[in-house]
């Protein structure tokens, strides 16, 4: 049954009559893959949030960010990295993160981002090229996840929401998508509450059944509007005793995993967390902006992703953390509070799919001959093979020709272990 059948017969139909949707596939529970994609607006400083334990690079660290490096522990150390033993730590406000890490949930991948040829250190542009998948053109139709949804085999049309965006609007990754549930504030969600509510909504769903662009969008959000006031969101218990930070994108991955465990077949979901340009009063000794930054993406992260596991679902979500370019390696001149744009950074990838307690990828180093142009850290890894290998191996989408066209050079990482790759069905 297609998604906007379903509604129309389970929902819009019976909406604030106290009837809930039913699940989108019968009794028993999808097993359907999901990526969850977590973009840290503004450029994230990776080398902050893994920076070097150990070794070479550490010494280097330490000399091109006297003000704002993480310290090692030590006498009179409050906030020191993390120790996972190995040549990076973590952030001390990443405790959430180092946990995964440990537990083998998370992997760390090194020196990603645009290829070296297509490196901007433009916000817009830098985003946009991310999120179309087109490194080398900045007026793509689509997004790289449109492009995804319209070419998966694993697409069933039985799907209810098939993408959840925690956001006002779509992201440019989901560009020319018109099928996907855009939430941003649950609290409020109607046209018109009252008395005429249903009749409102019924008939604002009849003036836009067409086809046009404006007919998609705003039956999309009707659709919305059904599935939100059908589903008790506002009485969610989370599995596994987990308490959810009381912020903004807590609520975002709140939702997504609400969603997820009612079981409407999503294929796709994606939640921002911006605030990340932090070209001064980044904080320095571990503390200040940055450490509140990052105590919001690592303790909302999670508590999603607990949440989901102690669900039973681990196996059937991918999460991706990462941000449009890195900054740079040397902390900058504004009294060497905060880091300009660079260009390389990390990607965190975790899941029950994913080979964690690793590290992937390559970090060239930080001596002035191993920047990327004299000044940042290296982007080594085109990020598109990161998501190729997640696309292919976990989503089961082989037609990677179509997801990232012009791109002629996927490998497979092997954070995705081959006892784990996608074989036409999970358990």
């Amino acid at each position: 049954m297609k998604r906007r059948t379903f509604l129309q017969s389970a929902a819009l139909l019976s909406a604030f009559s106290g009837v809930k949707v039913a699940r989108a596939g019968g009794s028993a529970p999808s097993s359907q893959p999901i990526i969850i994609d977590l973009f840290m607006r503004g450029g994230m400083d990776g080398l902050n949030v893994v920076p070097p334990w150990s070794g070479p690079d550490r010494t280097v660290y330490e000399q091109i960010r006297p003000n704002i490096q993480v310290p090692l522990p030590g006498a009179n150390i409050t906030n020191p990295v993390l120790d996972i033993g190995e040549v990076f730590g973590f952030h001390p406000a990443a405790s959430g993160l180092r946990d995964l890490y440990l537990s083998g949930d998370l992997a760390i991948i090194h020196g990603t981002g645009l290829p070296q040829n297509n490196v901007t250190r433009s916000h817009f542009d830098a985003m946009k090229l991310v999120e179309l998948g087109t490194p080398t053109s900045l007026s793509t139709v689509d997004g790289w996840l449109t492009r995804h949804l319209n070419s998966t085999p694993q697409i069933t049309g039985n799907e209810v929401i098939p993408v959840l965006v925690s956001a006002g609007s779509n992201p440019i990754s989901l560009q020319s998508y018109y099928n996907a549930l855009t939430v941003d504030q649950v609290s409020g969600y109607h046209p018109n509450s009252g008395q005429f509510e249903a009749q409102h909504a019924a008939s604002i769903a009849d003036m836009y059944a067409g086809n046009s662009a404006l007919d998609l969008s705003v039956s999309g959000a009707m659709d919305t509007l059904a599935i939100i006031n059908e589903l008790d969101l506002d009485n969610y218990t989370p599995a596994g005793g987990v308490t959810y930070p009381d912020t903004s994108f807590g609520d975002q991955l709140s939702l997504i995993a609400q969603l997820i465990r009612a079981d409407l077949n999503i294929n796709v979901a994606t939640a921002d967390l911006g605030g990340w340009d932090t070209h001064n009063g980044q904080g320095d000794g571990g503390g200040g902006f940055f450490f509140n930054k990052v105590t919001d993406m690592s303790d909302c992260v999670a508590a999603m992703y607990n949440d989901l596991k102690a669900a039973g679902l681990a196996d059937q979500v991918t999460v991706v953390i990462h941000s449009e370019f890195g900054r740079r390696a040397r902390q900058n001149g504004e009294g060497g509070s905060g880091t300009d744009h660079g260009s390389g950074n990390i990607m965190l990838v975790l899941g029950g799919r994913v080979n964690g307690g690793q590290s992937y990828g390559n970090f060239a180093g930080l001596s002035n001959d191993d920047l990327f142009d004299g000044e940042d850290v290296s982007p080594e890894i085109d990020y598109r093979q990161v998501y190729s290998t997640i696309v292919k191996e976990v989503l089961g989408n082989p037609n990677l020709d179509q997801v990232f066209p012009g791109y002629n050079n996927h490998v497979s990482m092997d954070f995705v272990p081959s006892d784990m790759i996608f074989r036409g069905g999970f358990d």
